[in-house]
């Protein structure tokens, strides 16, 4: 049983990849503000890669990446909505 597929895992690191450099010019080496930038560009790549395909299927795996039976723009909320409670609860150095 396959839980992801390729485009899933670039998306991710891509995302993370691209947030940790801004989070190193900036000074920001915590999980939160990690996570609030990660997840928007994780919901803005996976819903920009779904809405190419005709006609757009915003859940079918085979129409974006998916991470553990998730489209990867849902895990982009998830861990938006987790960055700021990380940020809000303190975790921001």
């Amino acid at each position: 049983m396959i839980i992801f597929n390729f485009i899933g895992i670039g998306m991710v690191a891509i995302g993370f990849g691209v947030a940790f450099g801004i989070g190193s010019l900036l000074g920001l080496t915590a999980e939160g503000p990690l996570m609030m930038i990660a997840g928007p560009l994780l919901l803005v790549l996976d819903l920009g890669y779904r809405a190419k395909k005709q006609p757009p299927n915003w859940f079918h795996p085979r129409s974006g990446g998916h991470l553990f039976w998730l489209p990867v723009w849902i895990w982009g909320l998830i861990w938006s909505a987790l960055g700021l409670v990380y940020v809000l609860r303190g975790g921001s150095t």
